[in-house]
Parts: structure tokens; C-alpha cells; sequence
């Protein structure tokens, strides 16, 4: 289903079951697969390939970029201040950006940001079962690998590489190059070109 106010560029293939939401535009090239939803006013570039299943919503995606099945971008970042009555809800209005090149893996989410914009940095890869949290700035040609998890406000450098099952609190700046360990856990600033390991992470 593709609503009237889409704007589709010649070459766009949009298989079945996909849904392309109001005013979206999608570049030429593109493949938009079986079952994947388009939300409000996404853009994505050119060639690129959305997944089986994947959600985009309050993105702006650039151009070669691939989005595996099942992949969510775009939905809130988990916000809440206590209040008397509970936990109350607070608003999300930023974005997701991808930038060109990058590759996000299956079942990934990436949540928008709550004031600012969430940004994946150019030619950075994404594994499967990654969790991206609200704010979080990742540099260009970073590679991310599964089940790593970077809670809100953290920033990247550019060629950091987190291995498998490594996560990272919320606020904290890992600097270009750095590498963290497959399960190493970032509580502080690690600076460029730090080897990291170990819970909490040390070099």
C-alpha cells in the first residue's frame, strides 16, 4: 500500500504487503520488501534495501543503506520521570539519522531521539539483535556486533568496534578507534585508540 501523498522516484520496487506511509519519499533504486512499514514522512535515499518486516519511522535514511527483516528504527527511546502517580511518559520528538552506507542487521532497534537526533555515522555495521539507545551518536565506519547494547546520550567515534554481547551506560564517549571486548562493559569516557575488556571495561 502506498498512500497517495508518498513520493516514489522511478525504480522503486515495493513487493507485497509493504506499507509506504503519508508524505514518505523513497529514491530510486530502492527496495522496499514483503511486509515492511514506511512511516510519516521517512525519507530514504537511493538503493537502498529495507527488510521483510522492518519499521521505519522518524528517519531520515541516506542513500546504499540496508535494513535486515525485522529491524525497528524510529520508535521511542525509553524515557520516563517518576511522578506521584507513577512513571510518566516523557515525549520523544527527535529522529533517527542513517547516513550513507551503513548496514543495520536483523531484529536491531534503534530508538529516535528525545530532544536531539540519534545518528549512525557513514559506512558504520550493524549485527543483529543490537539495541541503540535514544541520543546515541555513532561515528562513521564503527562496526557494532550482536547483542551489544549502548544506553542513551553515548557517543561514538569514528572505527570503534564493540564486540559481541559488550554494552555501554548512558552518557559516556568512547573515542575514535577504540575496540571493546565481546562482553566488556563501558561505565566511563574510554579514550581513542583504547583496547578495552572486562566488566567494568579496563584496558
Amino acid at each position: 500500500t502506498v498512500l497517495p501523498s508518498a513520493r516514489l522516484e522511478a525504480g522503486v520496487v515495493v513487493e507485497p504487503g509493504a506499507i509506504v506511509g503519508p508524505e514518505a519519499a523513497i529514491g530510486s533504486g530502492t527496495t522496499l520488501a514483503a511486509c515492511c512499514v514506511i512511516g510519516y514522512r521517512v525519507h530514504i535515499g537511493r538503493d537502498c534495501y529495507i527488510g521483510p518486516n522492518a519499521s521505519v519511522t522518524h528517519a531520515l535514511v541516506g542513500n546504499n543503506v540496508t535494513i535486515h527483516a525485522g529491524a525497528s528504527i524510529g520508535q521511542d527511546g525509553f524515557g520516563f520521570a517518576m511522578g506521584p502517580e507513577g512513571h510518566l511518559k516523557v515525549p520523544q520528538i527527535g529522529r533517527v539519522i542513517l547516513q550513507d552506507h551503513v548496514e543495520i542487521g536483523a531484529n536491531t532497534t534503534i530508538d529516535r531521539g528525545a530532544l536531539r537526533d540519534t545518528v549512525v555515522g557513514e559506512g558504520t555495521k550493524i549485527d543483529n539483535l543490537v539495541q541503540i539507545g535514544h541520543n546515541v551518536v555513532l561515528g562513521r565506519h564503527c562496526v557494532i556486533v550482536s547483542q551489544v547494547g549502548i544506553s542513551g546520550s553515548t557517543e561514538l567515534g569514528d572505527f570503534v568496534v564493540m564486540g559481541g554481547h559488550a554494552g555501554a551506560v548512558g552518557h559516556v564517549r568512547i573515542g575514535a578507534g577504540a575496540q571493546i571486548a565481546g562482553m566488556a562493559h563501558v561505565k566511563n569516557d574510554v579514550p581513542p585508540g583504547a583496547r578495552m575488556g572486562g566488566t567494568p571495561a579496563r584496558p
